[in-house]
């Protein structure tokens, strides 16, 4: 909304925003209070309905393609892999992210307030999508280090390998993801303003559903559920590139000797490499996804008083906020495009 729709007869911008933000002159009514605190009840169509357009194409294609990942695994005993076990539980996460994440934000691109939804699911929407997101990671973390461990270790994964173990992890990170993200829960609220200001009086057109968290809370997420893991993930997958690498100059020494058994070999490390090919792709599209999501919450917390705060906000925002949902829209074309089962 326009700020010149508060103007008065004669009035400047000067003198509007000195009767919106005067305490001890104040004149403002309510509904240029909360423009003045809050902004725009919805933002500019030019701005909204692009991002809307890809945020519904986003939104289709990534329940549609985790919810056949999901069909496909569960269909096809052939499938029923420890990878692909850890491939379903990131498709399930994925849905729940889109589900619960992407319709809200996409209703306050159009109508930032007030919120009408309840607290209940204020808390619900913070819990859930912040736990698919630690599922997400967790996940991939898993099984990267399940790839490494074949790879580089598989003596000592066939004395761990089976389907229960697997099931098991996996039950265990979406356990460690709902436990770490239920603070995010707890210090979710609907916030409100007051009107007149420091009034008491709340004003109900005010209401957003908002984390008043501390902020260690954030950082903290930052760093166990993005930074650490990176490290870690980025490590194995260096590990297993050196190890394919001087496994290939091995397998070279021997050809001539049992074709058989070398043409085996062959196949095997084709195998090994399109399943880390695979993986590799996802992992670094979830890095490429979540970069930014992770610079624009510290970005809030650490950039609040640099000059163009408001602006540089707002578009990493956007950006972060559409990068967020491709994370979960992206891993299933990865499977198709990257592997033949």
């Amino acid at each position: 909304m326009d700020s010149k729709l508060f103007l008065r007869a004669n009035e400047t911008y000067d003198d509007f925003f000195n009767r919106c933000n005067n305490l001890s002159h104040f004149d403002c009514s309510e509904e240029e209070m909360l423009w003045w605190l809050m902004g725009s009840r919805r933002l500019p169509l030019k701005e909204i309905v692009p991002i809307s357009v890809i945020l519904v194409v986003i939104f289709l294609t990534g329940v549609v393609g985790n919810a056949c990942v999901c069909v496909v695994i569960v269909k096809h005993p052939g499938l029923h892999t420890a990878t692909n076990y850890y491939l379903f539980s990131l498709a399930v996460s994925d849905l729940l992210l889109l589900l619960f994440g992407l319709p809200n934000d996409l209703s306050v691109y159009w109508h930032q307030y007030p919120y009408s939804l309840g607290l209940v699911f204020c808390k619900l929407r913070a819990l859930i999508s912040e736990a698919a997101t630690y599922v997400s990671v967790l996940t991939i973390s898993a099984f990267s280090l399940e790839r490494y461990l074949a790879i580089c270790h598989p003596l000592h994964l066939y004395t761990m390998a089976g389907l229960t173990r697997a099931s098991r992890i996996i039950l265990i990170l979406w356990i460690i993801s709902i436990v770490c993200a239920t603070p995010f829960a707890v210090y979710s609220d609907i916030s409100y303003r007051d009107y007149p200001p420091n009034s008491g009086n709340m004003s109900l057109d005010s209401a957003f559903c908002a984390l008043m968290a501390p902020s260690p809370l954030l950082e903290l997420s930052s760093i166990f559920f993005f930074f650490v893991p990176a490290v870690l993930i980025l490590c194995l997958y260096a590990r297993m590139g050196y190890h394919i690498r001087s496994t290939r100059v091995t397998e070279k020494t021997k050809i001539g000797l049992l074709n058989g058994h070398v043409h085996g070999e062959t196949r095997q490390a084709k195998s090994r490499k399109a399943i880390i090919r695979m993986l590799a792709a996802v992992v670094i599209a979830f890095f490429v996804c979540w970069v930014p999501f992770h610079v624009q919450r510290l970005f809030f917390i650490y950039g609040y008083d640099l000059p163009q705060f408001h602006v540089i906000n707002e578009h990493l925002f956007n950006i972060a906020g559409a990068l967020y949902y491709v994370s979960a829209t992206v891993n299933p074309i990865l499977y198709n495009v990257m592997s033949g089962r």
